[in-house]
């Protein structure tokens, strides 16, 4: 009898958690919406959370236009609450971890990003959606028709941030610190400051670079060219290695720079290097670049964040 007590009580006990677990579950559950503010400003969000079987499943607007973050590993301990997201970019993929305390019908935190060896945070706060709140309604009849002439107003999405394509982006001083592997174009990693001044044409950039290494200073020197008609630039860098590089970037994309870059002679070797620019924000761009030796694959060199000096945060 003792021990029939004590296997109905631990399979009570057992209950009583799992209990406990999906009321902590519930409090999630539903559609939150708010802002998310990070170095590059502030912008709207929403999260929408539900269970599949015994699991919480959720997900985010992406951030390009129209795609969506999946958000994975949720977790609710207490008023803690988990998530990750895993995110493709021409960069590479990386991870977004996410926490946040729940307070009721509030919820703010933090999302965390490591992207090539920086650190990013931005903060996030969020509340629970008005219609997720109240009690499932019963369908209503047809809705009255608009007046003839109009149309029903239909509700307007959320604008996604765009930068301009201009030569104007460039302009100014910017700081970054590159992440990778030394190569015949530099050592890395490396602290560097790039300034663009314009020239009075209007559409040429001078640019110059100042980095610091483990052991040494060193300049590097560009001339950046943009026709913001066929939203093609040229950009020619000479590098403190005596290296030379000519390449030519597509902007026809309003988030990203592709460019096709002329292959190099370095010490007998041929070097051909891929680069291409993502547009973060009005104050922040990201480069990745990628290297082939003597016609082998191309394999990762190393990428940074560029941040603009006196960029509001």
């Amino acid at each position: 009898m003792r021990r029939l007590i004590q296997v109905l009580g631990a399979g009570l006990l057992i209950q009583f958690l799992a209990l406990s677990l999906f009321a902590q579950q519930d409090k999630l559950i539903g559609k939150w919406e708010g802002k998310i503010q990070s170095p590059q400003g502030e912008r709207p969000t929403t999260a929408t959370f539900k269970k599949e079987g015994d699991i919480v499943v959720g997900t985010m607007p992406g951030m390009r236009g129209g795609s969506e973050l999946k958000l994975k590993d949720i977790k609710v301990d207490g008023n803690k609450v988990t998530a990750k997201a895993d995110v493709e970019t021409p960069q590479g993929a990386f991870t977004i971890n996410y926490s946040f305390t729940l307070e009721g019908d509030a919820m703010t935190g933090q999302g965390n990003v490591d992207f090539g060896g920086q650190s990013i945070a931005f903060d996030i706060s969020l509340k629970r959606a008005k219609d997720e709140s109240q009690p499932t309604q019963p369908a209503q009849s047809a809705q009255p028709q608009p007046p003839a002439g109009q149309n029903p107003q239909r509700r307007s999405s959320v604008p996604q941030p765009q930068q301009k394509q201009s030569i104007d982006y460039f302009v100014g001083q910017w700081s970054y610190k590159y992440i990778g592997r030394e190569s015949a174009f530099g050592p890395a990693p490396r602290e560097c400051t790039l300034t663009f001044t314009k020239r009075a044409d209007g559409k040429t950039l001078d640019g110059k670079t100042e980095c610091k290494g483990d052991s040494a200073s060193f300049k590097h020197s560009a001339v950046l060219v943009y026709d913001e008609a066929t939203k093609q630039m040229t950009l020619t860098e000479k590098l403190s290695t005596g290296i030379t590089i000519n390449s030519k970037g597509d902007w026809s994309s309003p988030i990203s720079i592709k460019f096709t870059i002329d292959p190099v002679k370095s010490k007998g070797q041929s070097l051909q290097l891929r680069r291409t620019i993502s547009i973060v924000s009005a104050h922040s761009f990201a480069i990745a670049e990628e290297l082939a030796e003597d016609g082998g694959q191309f394999v990762r060199l190393g990428s940074a964040v560029l941040s603009k000096a006196g960029a509001t945060q």
